[in-house]
């Protein structure tokens, strides 16, 4: 039987000391019917050189390379230049600094094939030391591997975690959900817009494997400490997701009020309650 063909996805800004990590990876794969897209999202060092020096070598493993280069406009942008080029079944869209185990794509396309009726699959991840040794810092994991319905989860982040490169997904359904191969653009990113379609009305499985590795690095954009500012913008940017992509995606009305109000609700609260510290904080001083 041949082999369906898996996009990975990957935006990337600056990834010329850290990219080669994922490519290497996706070059060991005991999967071979792969495409990779690479967004390089307006970088200004040596990443297209990087990725292009791997031309040969992804060749002759039989992958095939779509280097897409914009201006500097966001990983969500970025995500979207990219999606219009997707021809695989399945897709998964893997950080640039992070990197698969060697069967990570065997594992996940083969569980879709004994499981037809499943349109997402996820599994373990692992944070690992930006050292040689690699070493093993935490390995996240679901808590209730059972439950198939992941929607109110992923809205109430409840026993989830938002970690692209952990979760695959059909491309046919999630383009059934987002016509025009486009996501709602916000600077802070691109997961949730791409995670929550997947799973709506969706059945989600799990492979109890770890298959993707976060590295846990100096100067990462999205493991710096935030300041106060940051954490508020990044609240409201995400509540600002949330409620887009809600709002694109639910076509019952009353469905979606429902949703909408838990969106409300959940962020309300953590407003008040980071209010609350700060000014307990600020008395202390």
């Amino acid at each position: 039987m041949k082999e369906k063909l898996v996009t990975i996805m990957t935006p990337c800004y600056n990834g010329e000391k850290y990219i080669k990590n994922l490519i290497e990876s996706i070059l060991k794969q005991t999967y071979s019917n792969i495409e990779f897209i690479l967004i390089d999202d307006g970088s200004t060092d040596n990443t297209e050189k990087v990725v292009k020096g791997y031309e040969t070598k992804l060749k002759d493993k039989n992958i095939t390379l779509k280097y897409i280069k914009q201006k500097n406009q966001g990983q969500a942008t970025a995500a979207n230049n990219g999606l219009k080029q997707v021809e695989g079944e399945f897709l998964i869209w893997p950080d640039a600094d992070d990197y698969f185990e060697k069967d990570a794509i065997q594992n996940m396309v083969s569980f879709f094939h004994e499981h037809k009726e499943y349109d997402v699959v996820r599994a373990k991840v692992a944070f690992r030391k930006d050292t040689p040794e690699k070493e093993i810092i935490e390995i996240r994991e679901s808590k209730n591997p059972e439950n198939t319905d992941l929607f109110l989860n992923y809205i109430k982040e409840e026993d989830t975690y938002c970690f692209c490169g952990v979760i695959m997904i059909r491309t046919e359904r999630f383009f059934e959900r987002n016509k025009g191969k486009d996501i709602y653009i916000n600077r802070a990113g691109q997961n949730w817009q791409i995670i929550l379609p997947a799973v709506y009305k969706a059945k989600s499985g799990y492979i109890d494997k770890i298959v993707y590795n976060v590295t846990i690095r100096e100067g990462s954009h999205s493991r710096k400490k935030e300041s106060k500012l940051d954490v508020l913008k990044r609240m409201q940017n995400h509540r600002k997701i949330l409620n887009k992509t809600v709002s694109k995606i639910v076509d019952n009305k009353e469905e979606k009020k429902k949703y909408l109000k838990i969106i409300k609700d959940k962020y309300d609260v953590r407003q008040k309650e980071y209010i609350k510290y700060q000014l307990k904080h600020w008395n202390e001083k």
